[in-house]
C-alpha cells in the first residue's frame, strides 16, 4: 500500500513536472507571437505613416506648378567653357537629367531612390558652375520622408569636392536612407572622404555600403578606412568591388563582419596564397547570408 501511493505520488510530481514544462513552451511560443505581431503592427504603422506623408507631400504640391529652379545652360556655355560634343551631352543627358529627376521626386515626396552621375562612360567632373545644381540637391534632402523603410543614394561617375562630400554625409547621418553608393566616384580629397563617410556610418538606418572602383593606394587611408567600417552603427551589407586584392585584404584582416548578413568582395582579384582567410570568414559569421569573391562575369 505504501509502495503503491509513492509509485502514485512520484507519477503525479511527474506530471506536475511535465506539466510546468509544456506551460513554459506555450507561454515562451505565445510571447514569440507576441512579439511578431508587434513587429507587423510596427512595420504596418510605419508604412502607413510613410503613405500618409508622401500623399500630404504630393496634395501640397499638386496646388502649384513644379519648375527646376536652376537655369540649364546652352551647349555653347559649355563649349566655350571646353566642353566637346560628347563631355556636353554626358553632363546634360546623364548628370543634370538624373539630378533633376531626383529633385522633382524628392520634392513631391515620392522617391526611394536618388542617383545621380554617368551610368554609362565617363566621368562627371567637379566644376563650379554645376554647384547650384548640387546645392538644389542637397536642399531637396530636406523633404526625404521620415518614414518606411528609407531611401537610396546612388553616386556614380563623379567627381566630388570635399564640402559636397561633407554635405552628402550629414545628410546620410541625419535622414532616412537605408543605402549609400560610392561607385568610380573621384574625390578632391580622398583621407577626408574617407573621414566623412565615417560620420555618415554613425547612422542607425544605414544598412548597404557600396564602394566600387575607387582603390585606396595609402596603407594610412586604408587603415583609416577599415576603422570607420569598423566603427559602424548598423551596416551589415557592404559591396566592396574592384578596389583590388591588397584593399580586400586589408579588409578582411582588419574589420569584423560577424554581424553581416551580405558581403561581396567581387572583382577585386583576389589572391589567396593558401591563407584561410575567407573560410574562416564564412564559418565565423552566422548571419551571412550572402558572400561573393569571385569575379562576375
Amino acid at each position: 500500500m505504501k509502495m503503491s501511493m509513492e509509485r502514485e505520488t512520484r507519477a503525479l510530481r511527474d506530471d506536475i513536472v511535465s506539466l510546468k514544462e509544456a506551460n513554459k513552451a506555450v507561454k515562451m511560443s505565445m510571447e514569440r507571437d507576441t512579439r511578431s505581431l508587434q513587429d507587423d503592427m510596427e512595420a504596418l504603422k510605419s508604412e502607413n505613416d510613410a503613405l500618409k506623408w508622401s500623399l500630404d507631400r504630393l496634395a501640397s504640391k499638386a496646388r502649384g506648378g513644379w519648375e527646376y529652379p536652376v537655369a540649364i545652360q546652352p551647349d555653347e556655355y559649355w563649349h566655350n567653357k571646353g566642353y566637346d560634343n560628347r563631355g556636353i551631352r554626358m553632363l546634360k543627358n546623364e548628370f543634370l537629367e538624373k539630378l533633376m529627376k531626383a529633385v522633382f521626386q524628392l520634392d513631391y515626396g515620392v522617391c526611394n531612390s536618388i542617383r545621380v552621375g554617368c551610368e554609362y562612360v565617363g566621368r562627371v567632373n567637379h566644376d563650379e558652375d554645376l554647384m547650384p545644381h548640387w546645392d538644389v540637391l542637397f536642399q531637396s534632402f530636406e523633404h526625404i520622408n521620415p518614414w518606411g523603410e528609407g531611401v537610396g543614394l546612388h553616386l556614380h561617375s563623379i567627381e566630388l569636392n570635399e564640402e559636397s562630400m561633407r554635405i552628402i554625409c550629414h545628410v546620410l547621418r541625419h535622414k532616412n536612407f537605408c543605402q549609400v553608393s560610392f561607385d568610380t566616384v573621384g574625390f578632391a580629397n580622398l583621407r577626408g572622404a574617407i573621414s566623412e563617410l565615417g560620420n555618415a556610418l554613425k547612422s542607425l538606418g544605414l544598412k548597404y555600403l557600396k564602394w566600387s572602383g575607387i582603390p585606396i593606394e595609402s596603407l594610412e587611408d586604408m587603415t583609416l578606412f577599415a576603422r570607420v567600417l569598423s566603427q559602424s552603427n548598423a551596416v551589415d551589407q557592404l559591396e566592396f568591388a574592384e578596389n583590388g586584392n591588397e584593399n580586400t585584404q586589408a579588409l578582411l584582416t582588419g574589420v569584423d563582419f560577424s554581424t553581416y548578413k551580405v558581403l561581396d568582395f567581387s572583382d577585386n582579384n583576389l589572391q589567396t596564397n593558401g591563407r584561410t582567410d575567407i573560410p574562416d570568414l564564412i564559418a565565423a559569421n552566422p548571419p551571412l547570408k550572402s558572400c561573393i569573391f569571385a569575379k562576375q562575369s
